[in-house]
């Protein structure tokens, strides 16, 4: 038999497993990228973009979002790719490193891929056919952007930089596939897998950030820093793709060779040994649940005050950076009585809580892993509780939202201290006050995936979606005429007052938090009253 036989009948299999996730992945790529060049073109004037090309090449700005092309005619082609082709990019890159471990590593965890080589297939036809899949689904990504983009119809957006835009995304997120496949590899279980991917993407992100502003030679070994140089929109290079497709083709033999010569259930680099005994705390649900989240939790809290650090770090030239630029004006609004130090700490208050919503998402959906793994019927069989079960990680997650959005204030103001002229601007009180003020949101949002978990399991993925949509609307909710307003109605975030400008609003901020009561005393009624299958 060979190592390949029925690879593309596997590749079908998974493209029916992958039916709706994948979708939802498409649409929500497309709708985004493509979605968001004619509300720009609308809204940023000729003049305030040139505004914009000049203030873009401030160097924090270049760290955050890579180097500037085109701005002595900065073009609205130029001005998108400048500003949403790397995040686009990693955006890709994400939905890659899900899929390939989703379909290597974690489904020889669940015993499937054992099942499947009972069959008459080949050794790699498993881990050829996911890469067959990933390879169509970044086609189909680039094909759709790119004609998206085109179809946008202005000048400065041609056919042969927006099939360029979507191919760049495209290559990015092979590279990533090609790079979670061999991780997938290397360690023995999809949690390693999927954290070594997420950490190769920050080392190559940082290592981007170093290039553009300090050594070229950094950002061309980076994959996010070589997609920038195909300067979209601007000269259009197509040489970075076909490096980057090399790149991808040489790590994707590299893991096929090492799937090759691995044992099923193994990695070339072995876990780390165990007590010999377990600890007491494991006896009890909470002490599980927290040895199963501790970790997670303390490196998502990591990456909060970094983050916030980050935004922090740029505050001491934000006025300058503002002060001449109508399209920032327009995103952080009007309010006199304040600085744009204070109105940018503000905005990024809202952007943080939207992303600290992911690992709180995820931690709702271990318990959904916990019980399609089989683990949590093992748990129930002995004299524990659903609802206890269930409340050890609701409750885990209740607590993280507290402790990341700590985390981010400390590290904005941390940071923002040892920049500003006058640190007094952005007191701690404040800073905290307008951070903290996004819980309730928050809890919605957790509320929301606890009864997904409860009521519909396999539609718990859905929660993503409306993810996406509450962070489109945070973001396009800015831009005066471009959606309904009733539109951003539908996310919790639209009720959250915007501290220190707005008023503070507590009977929006009690609603809110009896709805999240509800929306989870509701998931746990329906826990404790559906069967517990793994499937």
């Amino acid at each position: 038999m060979g190592n390949f036989d029925n690879t593309i009948r596997i590749a079908f299999f998974i493209l029916r497993r992958e039916r709706v996730i994948s979708a939802m992945w498409i649409i929500l790529l497309v709708a985004i990228v493509a979605g968001l060049a004619a509300p720009m073109g609308d809204v940023i004037e000729p003049a305030a973009r040139m505004s914009l090309g000049i203030t873009m090449e401030n160097p924090a700005m270049v760290g955050m979002m890579g180097p500037v092309y085109g701005a002595c005619n900065y073009t609205l082609g130029a001005m998108y790719s400048n500003t949403m082709l790397l995040f686009s990019a990693m955006a890709v890159a994400i939905m890659n490193i899900f899929l390939v471990v989703r379909h290597t590593r974690a489904d020889e965890e669940l015993g499937r891929y054992e099942v499947l080589r009972s069959l008459p297939v080949g050794r790699m036809s498993n881990l050829g056919a996911t890469m067959i899949f990933a390879t169509d689904l970044n086609i189909l990504i680039s094909v759709l952007v790119g004609l998206g983009l085109y179809a946008f119809g202005d000048y400065s957006m041609g056919l042969n930089g927006s099939m360029l835009y979507g191919a760049a995304m495209g290559v990015t997120g092979l590279v990533f596939a090609a790079i979670t496949a061999l991780f997938a590899q290397l360690f023995p279980t999809s949690r390693a897998a999927t954290s070594y991917a997420f950490m190769a993407m920050g080392i190559f992100y940082i290592m981007r950030a170093a290039g553009d502003l300090n050594a070229e030679i950094l950002s061309l070994i980076s994959p996010l820093g070589l997609v920038l140089r195909t300067q979209v929109y601007v000269n259009d290079y197509w040489w970075p793709i076909f490096v980057l497709m090399a790149i991808s083709v040489v790590i994707t033999l590299v893991a096929f060779k090492l799937n090759s010569l691995r044992d099923i259930d193994q990695g070339f680099i072995p876990q780390r040994s165990g007590r010999a005994e377990a600890k007491r705390s494991l006896l009890s649900p909470f002490g599980l649940a927290k040895r199963l989240l501790m970790g997670g939790v303390a490196t998502w809290v990591i990456v909060m005050f970094l983050l916030g650090a980050s935004y922090g770090s740029i505050l001491g030239d934000i006025d300058d950076f503002v002060a001449n630029n109508e399209f920032y004006q327009m995103l952080l609004g009007n309010a006199d009585d304040f600085s744009f130090t204070v109105l940018f700490a503000a905005m990024q208050n809202a952007m943080m809580a939207l992303i600290a919503i992911v690992p709180l998402i995820i931690i709702v959906l271990r318990a959904r892993g916990e019980e399609k793994e089989g683990r949590t019927e093992a748990v129930l069989a002995s004299a524990v509780k659903r609802s206890t079960y269930l409340a050890c990680f609701v409750g885990m997650t209740f607590v993280a939202s507290v402790i990341m959005q700590l985390a981010n204030t400390i590290g904005l103001y941390l940071a923002a201290i040892a920049v500003l002229p006058d640190p007094s601007e952005l007191p701690l009180d404040m800073l905290l006050q307008a951070n903290l003020v996004y819980l309730p949101a928050l809890w919605v949002m957790i509320g929301i995936a606890t009864l997904l978990l409860g009521a519909s399991p396999k539609a718990i993925s859905a929660i993503w979606g409306y993810f996406g949509f509450a962070f489109l609307m945070v973001f396009i909710g800015r831009l005066p005429d471009i959606l309904p307003a009733w539109v951003g109605h539908l996310t919790p975030f639209h009720y959250i007052p915007e501290l220190p400008m707005d008023d503070m609003n507590w009977l929006s901020m009690a609603i809110l938090t009896t709805i999240a009561i509800c929306l989870t005393a509701a998931g746990f009624f329906f826990y404790n009253r559906r069967d517990i299958k793994p499937n």
